[in-house]
């Protein structure tokens, strides 16, 4: 290893990352010993990096070593707490913007093969031929054996307009592609339509940049052009984004001046009152907003203000519960840090926070805060809403649990790669609300199917084997193995009979699946709202409007 110069900057880099430190905004918030711990343990940290380059058997690189022990570092913190090096600074600006340079899919390692499975609508790979369950062997006449996932997305990304060149398998064929990347634009919207004629029905999928004037645009057509007036707002399976947007959001439905949320942290300077500064669209049209457990960060300020302030009607599951905010901070380099700076509370005063990070258990994990500290407030129309674990809806409906039998034919691929067969032999469907596939096809699908379908061990199945070994080296008894046999043969015979119990659910996953082959993200969108219990629901409330203002009114 050549080794050049390492301890000429040593003083240097020590003294610039302490005064970065006490410098950091010219806030007081560290005492002297601190001081010195930091002092102490850099110079310790300097002097381990150096004698490692110098002296560990193999050659290392100090950017990959270094960047573990941050990530490492920060993980003791919370989830959010994320640094970025220079390579990933396109990940923030995604996050953030929802764009990037590329061609428009998602991809996934199935059977050796890093396969396409999904596409954006419109995008480069889309217009130009490829299909969901394409096989990727080579990128720009890279082969792809072995390859990490992060190193092939690398290669799918790049300039805008460059050009990409693709070799695919697909049926046993091998196809080749070229085109020029583009930049890809996500939408935060991906559907938005009528029901029931009256009723809008809005779809937001992430808190990008822009989205709430999308929003604002999406249901100024709805009541323009289709004369909505009801709304539901589907925030379920949103993870959240940029805070402001969802500020903005609900000032379109609340009047001006009204509180939407505050942040509070550490750092005074920092903490902010956020009001709904501009003229709303519409305060009075009933709204219904949809959750579930995956809605988090901004989708629970959008849920949490309109429930605080009465102005929507929450349906769904509880909520994730993440009420922290992140601030991104440059650093030297071009890398920047995501740093966990404060806590946010809804119009009631609540903090919906669930998990107590500055706590650890026995394996270090977060615990939730406890019942004993979890306290109630109040919405605007006197109703008792509580903190510390995500938005409890006011109607709960919990979403509905698939069998141990359908979702090993998810695990092992047999509904996806069915689903990819049914695309490559039908060139066309008829529009999603209509989709419906044949007795016939499902019957298909058994067949090509066969062993998979009862080929899988439920957990009763592993518990037993446990017992099983343990009862072999206790007792050693023949007729107690014949015993576990007659069970295990009995278990079996009960995953047989099921082939044809789960019908239904068989039914719904595989035309999920296949409309998706054909409309993609939107198809699954419109798909799903005529097998939604939620939205049935919503529908129920929002046709009924004595309900609608009893839950909102308290009384």
């Amino acid at each position: 290893m050549k080794i050049k110069n390492i301890f000429k900057q040593k003083k240097i880099i020590i003294g610039v990352l302490i005064a970065a430190f006490l410098g950091f905004n010219s806030f007081k918030l560290y005492d002297d010993d601190d001081d010195f711990e930091l002092i102490k343990n850099l110079e310790i940290y300097h002097t381990l990096m150096r004698d490692l380059r110098i002296m560990y058997v193999d050659e290392i690189s100090s950017g990959d070593l270094i960047k573990n022990s941050i990530d490492k570092m920060l993980e003791n913190l919370d989830p959010y707490t994320v640094y970025y090096p220079e390579s990933l600074i396109e990940d923030v600006r995604f996050a953030n913007s929802g764009e990037y340079a590329g061609i428009g899919t998602e991809i996934d390692k199935i059977d050796n093969f890093y396969e396409i499975t999904n596409l954006i609508k419109n995008s480069p790979a889309e217009k130009n031929g490829l299909l969901i369950g394409d096989k990727i062997i080579s990128i720009n006449d890279k082969l792809l054996n072995n390859k990490s996932i992060d190193e092939v997305d690398l290669l799918l990304k790049g300039e805008n307009g460059s050009n990409i060149k693709f070799e695919i398998q697909r049926n046993n064929n091998k196809l080749n592609f070229s085109f020029k990347r583009e930049i890809i634009k996500e939408k935060s919207i991906p559907y938005y339509g009528t029901i029931n004629n009256n009723i809008g029905y809005i779809k937001l999928s992430s808190f990008t940049q822009n989205c709430s004037n999308e929003l604002k645009e999406a249901f100024i057509s709805l009541k323009e052009k289709q004369n909505i007036n009801q709304l539901i707002l589907d925030l379920r399976n949103n993870p959240g984004g940029l805070l402001i947007e969802a500020v903005n959001i609900v000032n379109l439905f609340i009047e001006k001046g009204e509180n939407v949320v505050e942040m509070k942290g550490r750092v005074e300077q920092w903490n902010k009152m956020f009001k709904a500064e501009n003229n709303p669209i519409d305060t009075k049209i009933p709204i219904i907003v949809l959750v579930n457990g995956q809605s988090a960060s901004a989708s629970e300020i959008v849920s949490g203000a309109l429930q605080d302030l009465d102005r929507a009607v929450v349906i769904g599951e509880q909520t994730f519960g993440k009420g922290l905010v992140q601030t991104t901070k440059d650093l030297v380099y071009n890398a920047k840090c995501k740093i966990t700076t404060a806590k946010y509370y809804i119009p009631s005063g609540r903090c919906i926070q669930k998990l107590d990070y500055s706590h650890k258990n026995s394996e270090g994990k977060a615990i939730s805060i406890p019942d004993s500290l979890i306290k109630t407030f109040k919405t605007k129309n006197g109703r008792t809403v509580k903190d510390a674990g995500g938005i409890l809806p006011d109607i709960i409906i919990n979403s509905d649990t698939l069998s141990y039998f359908v979702e090993n034919l998810i695990y092992n691929k047999s509904i996806y790669n069915f689903s990819n067969q049914y695309r490559n032999k039908n060139n066309q469907i008829s529009e999603p609300e209509k989709f419906s596939i044949s007795q016939q096809d499902l019957n298909d699908f058994k067949t090509q199917v066969g062993k998979k379908m009862v080929d899988y061990n439920t957990s009763t199945e592993k518990q037993i084997k446990e017992i099983e070994n343990l009862a072999n080296i206790e007792f050693e008894n023949n007729e107690l193995n014949q015993e576990f046999n007659k069970i295990k043969q009995k278990i079996q015979q009960i995953k047989e009979s099921n082939i044809n119990k789960y019908d239904d659910q068989l039914k719904k996953l595989l035309e999920y699946e296949i409309v998706k082959r054909y409309y993609y993200e939107e198809g699954e969108i419109r798909y799903s709202l005529k097998n939604d219990k939620n939205i049935d629901k919503a529908i129920e409330v929002l046709n009924n409007e004595i309900l609608y203002k009893k839950i909102l009114l308290n009384k």
